[in-house]
């Protein structure tokens, strides 16, 4: 598996997995997801994808000298 192995087209994630990986990404980004107004496939069907949607989300964030979403505070990316 790599950062560009089919998630949702391959049956990787079932609708159960899908759920969850919503409510990961609302609390990533910190506002709700609405899935319905996604083109899911296309959004989110790689790990790359994904990854490349909570950035977009969380651009307004940019450079306040958080840490990026799933990073560890202190890490290597402070």
């Amino acid at each position: 598996m790599t950062d560009e192995t089919s998630l949702l087209r391959s049956g990787l994630f079932d609708s159960t997995a899908l759920f969850h990986l919503v409510e990961w990404i609302e609390s990533r980004v910190g506002a709700p997801v609405d899935p319905t107004s996604l083109d899911l496939v296309h959004e989110w069907d790689t790990v790359s994808r994904i990854l490349a949607f909570i950035e977009r989300r969380c651009g307004a964030g940019a450079g306040s000298g958080e840490n990026p979403p799933g990073s560890a505070p202190g890490g290597p990316n402070r």
